[in-house]
């Protein structure tokens, strides 16, 4: 049917874009909430004549897919196996589904996608969009690589906080800090340069710190004493001083000087922060002598340089630090503060920074006299965006986002070689890479090639392919997928061809958790095809709002089963009444006329609601009006379809009701529940294939004829009201040229053309010499009757 309908279609140049899920374990209830929606937007198009192109793809690189593989013999052949199962898994569960859509295939592992991929690598390297440089990148222990800025959980944590001090001459500066380990790699402290600072006296020693933060900082360290005297922030230019590790480690025995930093935050802290350049991005910058910079650690973050701590996991290096300045007397105060911190998406461990080499894609960069942050944000304000607030979030994010860690420090994926004098290489490996995959690369043990791609860089070269009317995914791809489209569709075209971008929630368990497949918190979706049938599932998660989280639960799909019986049950009923319709006696009844407008103005409502992507309004509508209809005119029906003879005009009128209520409600219902509908077609097909109709309305107070002539059941397109019609006025739409026209009827003689169709030119077909073609007569006319009063 799928295939006999496809045929009428129009094939328009838009698509909608499908976010590749992981192959990494069969898909649970949130695949199918995304799937649903997608196949919802592309029904709707379908029944309005328009083919919405689909593509269903998969992720086939990256860390989900490694951690599945334990045997390292064979390592890129048992890669590629587990992505083969996955996919097929995956697929066989989507087609459970049976969605009305057409679609094709890809994966990010196929060797023509990989080529790609290093074919826009190239073209970025020659646009000097890529840099490769020694920088503090965000690291995870637990994965031993970089990670990019749309990787990372920010999560409140109960952490310890320290207060200690290092002397200068005869004072003592005091610094807040709660990562001590970072002590071990201290290079100077900063300050603000024009705030003054206080000299404050106690019975332990004379300290330094901000004159703003005074009251807050007593009140926490308990300190008591006195204002010695003021001092400003200028006067500490280049002061030496050493570090309290002096004695025990030689690294230490050295001079530091005191730097300015204008980015430090007033509200938290002393106004005084100590400097470890390999361990945050604003160090780094500020800190002038780069080639000082060393990393002490490994990328499994054991610390490897000083002897006392070697192999040592840096978390436990923290609490032999306390320890030790404890001792000494170093240490101020010890609080416990809530403080956001980063944490991986995977593993859900704690990330640092670390001083290592990455290729970064440059977003600072300027393109005609302005940043390309800046014309990414001017452009994002063009989509169409569903929620709108999410507009806001996703400019927020870029304009605060540094340069696009494109490197990763893995084994499975698209293998990045870098080095612009040997450009010649690239386009070398981009043809091996066709035939043999980038796997091959690992092998070549000249290269040293050490980077694979960012999965977001590699799942994000699809967009360039088609123009993108429709993006459907989940909330949390904002800070992922959208922004890589978006970077990679600019650089490449220098515009964006994203037109609309729909975003719905997550679908949480019991526990208000996301399901997901680190987790391991789903059902499984077999299991669930066993006992409930799969067009009650597509109701119970189209029932919730879009713009909300969608709790789970399988005892409240026991409310959904009474509205699809409700609206089953209303099917039938039509179904099983709409037999023997008598196509001679084509009279209507004004109160049946009455229910076809409603059901039109209601099938105008659903319309707009559908554009207005509140998907869960369209069932609470319809429920309503099969209410409407059963308590209001089913009733009166009854009588009429039961009762009256099969030839009388009252039941006809009935029965020509009840066609055009179910024309109308199936296409506000297609793109819902469409497995349902497909059987209906078939019948409704061989119904309006065969009915042209002829309806005449008789007004008491005038004895006039008023003709009106319709094939797809659109009277409502004619006129509003009956009782407005004039006496004398003919109003048609011809079912062979579909456009309307209302007139007084006028014979004239030496016209050539047809009163009706307008468009055929009378030579010798017309009737007795009257302005009405053969065709016209034929059509508008079936009995003897008919003829008589037009002749």
């Amino acid at each position: 049917m799928f295939n006999y309908l496809l045929k009428k279609k129009k094939i328009i140049n838009f698509f909608l874009l499908d976010g590749p899920p992981f192959a990494n374990n069969n898909i649970h209830i949130g695949h199918i909430y995304n799937k649903i929606i997608k196949n919802l937007v592309i029904n709707f198009f379908f029944s309005y004549n328009y083919l919405l192109i689909n593509n269903y793809g998969w992720d086939c690189h990256g860390l989900p897919i490694e951690q599945n593989v334990f045997n390292k013999k064979y390592y890129f052949v048992n890669c590629r196996n587990f992505v083969c199962k996955n996919i097929k898994l995956q697929k066989l569960s989507f087609n459970k589904l049976n969605f009305y859509n057409d679609f094709y295939n890809y994966n990010s592992m196929e060797p023509y996608y990989e080529s790609y991929q290093i074919k826009i690598f190239q073209y970025l390297i020659l646009k000097n969009c890529i840099i490769k440089e020694k920088m503090p990148t965000f690291w995870c222990y637990k994965c031993f690589s970089s990670l990019s800025y749309s990787e990372i959980i920010y999560k409140e944590v109960n952490l310890n906080s320290y207060y200690f001090k290092i002397k200068i001459n005869n004072y003592y500066l005091i610094i807040w800090s709660t990562t001590l380990w970072t002590l071990l790699n201290h290079q100077t402290c900063f300050l603000l340069k024009n705030n003054i600072y206080i000299i404050f006296y106690s019975k332990i020693s004379k300290f330094i710190f901000l004159k703003k933060i005074l009251y807050n900082l007593l009140n926490k360290t308990l300190i008591k004493g006195k204002i010695i005297s003021f001092i400003k922030g200028s006067l500490f230019k280049k002061k030496k001083y050493l570090i309290f590790l002096n004695k025990i480690l030689k690294i230490f025995n050295c001079y530091k000087k005191i730097n300015y930093n204008y980015l430090l935050d007033i509200n938290i802290g002393t106004g005084i922060i100590h400097c470890s350049p390999s361990n945050g991005i604003e160090d780094y910058i500020f800190f002038n002598n780069k080639n000082k910079i060393k990393n002490f650690m490994n990328k499994n973050c054991y610390f490897k340089i000083i002897s006392i701590f070697k192999n040592i996991h840096f978390l436990f290096i923290n609490k032999l630090i306390y320890k030790f300045l404890k001792k000494r007397n170093i240490i101020v105060k010890k609080n416990k503060i809530y403080h956001k911190n980063m944490f991986c998406w995977r593993h859900k461990k704690m990330i640092i920074y670390y001083l290592s080499n990455q290729i970064f894609l440059k977003l600072n960069n300027k393109f005609n006299k302005y940043c390309i942050k800046q014309i990414l944000i001017e452009n994002i304000f063009k989509i169409n965006f569903f929620p709108n607030y999410l507009k806001n979030n996703l400019i927020k994010m870029i304009f605060c986002r540094n340069d696009w860690c494109i490197s990763r420090q893995r084994y499975w994926g698209v293998y990045v070689y870098y080095d612009f004098n040997y450009f010649k290489i690239n386009s070398y490996l981009k043809n091996l890479c066709k035939t043999f995959t980038s796997s091959i690369f690992y092998y070549f043990h000249f290269l040293n090639i050490k980077h694979i791609f960012d999965v977001w860089f590699d799942s994000s070269i699809i967009s360039i392919f088609y123009k993108n009317f429709y993006i459907i995914e989940g909330k949390d791809q904002i800070r992922g997928w959208y922004q890589s489209i978006i970077i990679i569709n600019y650089l490449i075209f220098f515009l964006l061809r994203i037109f609309n971008i729909i975003s719905h929630g997550f679908c949480l368990d019991i526990k208000n958790k996301k399901f997901s497949k680190s987790l391991k918190n789903y059902i499984d979706i077999n299991k669930l095809f066993e006992f409930y049938n799969k067009k009650i599932i597509i109701l119970y998660l189209l029932e919730h709002n879009i713009k909300k989280n969608i709790c789970f639960n399988i005892k409240k799909i026991f409310n959904t089963l009474t509205i699809y019986n409700k609206i089953k049950n209303f099917y039938k009923f039509i179904f099983n009444n709409i037999n023997n319709f008598n196509f001679l006696k084509n009279q209507i009844i004004y109160f049946d006329y009455i229910i076809i407008n409603k059901v039109y103005l209601i099938n105008k409502i659903i319309k707009k609601i559908y554009l207005n992507n509140n998907y869960y309004k369209i069932i609470n509508c319809i429920e309503f009006f099969i209410k409407f209809l059963n308590n209001f005119y089913i009733k009166y029906i009854k009588y009429n379809l039961y009762i009256s003879k099969i030839n009388s005009l009252i039941r006809n009128s009935t029965i020509f009701s009840l066609i055009n209520i179910l024309n109308l409600i199936n296409k506000s219902l297609f793109p819902l529940i469409n497995l349902f509908l497909c059987k209906i077609n078939e019948k409704q097909n061989i119904l309006i294939n065969n009915i042209f109709y002829f309806i005449k309305f008789k007004n008491k107070f005038y004895n006039n004829i008023v003709i009106i002539h319709c094939k797809n059941f659109k009277i409502i397109k004619i006129y509003k009201e009956i009782n407005n019609l004039f006496n004398c006025y003919l109003i048609i739409k011809n079912s062979f040229w579909n456009w309307f026209f209302k007139k007084k009827i006028k014979i004239i003689k030496n016209n050539k053309y047809c009163y009706f169709s307008k468009n055929n030119v009378l030579i010798k077909k017309f009737i007795n010499n009257k302005n009405i073609c053969n065709r016209c007569c034929l059509n508008v006319c079936y009995n003897l009757e008919e003829i008589k009063f037009y002749v």
